[in-house]
């Protein structure tokens, strides 16, 4: 077997658990693969073939909360009318969905106050420190003045104004993170602004924010712990490279695209994987590496259709850019499937 076959195979195998990739597609996530093989990989993998996938030793019912049925009614919307007119309520549904699996009775009561009054939620995950969470400069510490987090985040949409957010943080004390439920009030004592030009024809500005606040631990968004959060992606990824591929249809169709039939053919097998995953009524370790790889692709079929120089306007290029790194960059999807896999080898 080729280096880049072996390497890609980390990707193309958790595809094919769902089904077979086009050998076009397969060698389009393969070139992928190789590129993004880092230098501690290359210096320290083994390099030998994966030892087959194995099935999910346990397996749990996928809750279906009630937004679900209203947000696959906007990405079908998106394939008709593009992702511009419908992103920010995609979004706000999202954020919904995190709530209803993550939030405690009171905590879900007070969102529901805030929406109600017209303030708006906010999903803060990028931080300054970069994409290891070790490095992260978000993180909760406990001092004189109790339980404080200190904030730095980036590009979040529409941080340059804050209502009430959902702001995940490094715990110095545990290897996993933790997401605080800031009140709006909270939330204005951070210094807000708005980071370079907005996206979708002007419709989706990102900000940063920053500072140190108390805090309590009834803030915590803390039910079900960390198997929620991993629900939650499993029930949200898939939904949201649908909507991508949707959107890049309607682009075609705009003559905004120059999609050829191996392009269409590609989007469509990703669409069936995204239906299928969808449709799966389980959850399990797996799945978190199957909607890993199916976010990794759609990075990398972005990727192509700009390179190649098939999207048409700089503007658009730009947002398909941007879209390869929105919930999970392609190097952060390959380092956590490859992470969990380098020891499994024939």
């Amino acid at each position: 077997m080729q280096l880049q076959s072996q390497v890609g195979d980390f990707i193309v195998r958790q595809l094919s658990t769902i089904s077979p990739a086009p050998i076009s597609f397969q060698w389009l996530i393969e070139c992928a693969c190789i590129r993004l093989f880092d230098a501690s990989m290359i210096v320290e993998d083994p390099l030998s073939e994966l030892a087959p996938l194995k099935e999910p030793r346990i397996e749990q019912p996928l809750k279906q909360v009630e937004q679900i049925y209203a947000i696959d009614r906007v990405i079908d919307s998106v394939r008709n009318e593009g992702l511009i007119k419908y992103f920010h309520e995609m979004i706000g549904l999202f954020g919904s969905v995190m709530i209803s699996l993550t939030a405690t009775e009171k905590q879900h009561a007070q969102v529901k106050n805030w929406v109600d009054r017209g303030i708006s939620g906010h999903f803060l995950m990028t931080d300054s420190g970069g994409p290891s969470l070790n490095s992260w400069r978000t993180e909760q510490i406990e001092n004189e003045r109790g339980l404080v987090l200190n904030v730095d985040k980036i590009h979040g949409i529409g941080a340059q104004n804050l209502g009430f957010a959902m702001v995940v943080a490094k715990q110095s004390t545990r290897p996993f993170p933790a997401t605080f439920l800031l009140p709006p009030d909270i939330c204005a004592q951070l210094n807000q602004s708005a980071i370079g030009k907005p996206f979708l024809a002007g419709t989706l500005q990102l900000g940063n924010c920053h500072g140190s606040v108390r805090v309590s631990r009834d803030m915590l968004l803390s039910k079900g712990g960390l198997g929620s959060v991993n629900q939650f992606l499993s029930l949200i990824r898939p939904r949201f490279v649908k909507s991508l591929m949707h959107h890049v249809l309607w682009l075609h169709d705009q003559n905004e695209v120059d999609l050829t039939t191996l392009d269409q053919e590609h989007i469509e097998y990703l669409i069936y994987l995204c239906n299928e995953q969808i449709s799966t009524p389980v959850f399990s370790l797996c799945s978190i590496d199957r909607v890993l790889a199916i976010k990794f692709s759609s990075n990398e079929l972005l990727l192509d259709l700009v390179c190649a120089g098939k999207v048409k306007s700089k503007v658009c290029q730009r947002d398909f850019l941007a879209f390869t790194k929105a919930e999970g960059s392609s190097y952060r999807c390959f380092y956590e499937i490859y992470s969990k896999a380098k020891e499994y080898r024939i």
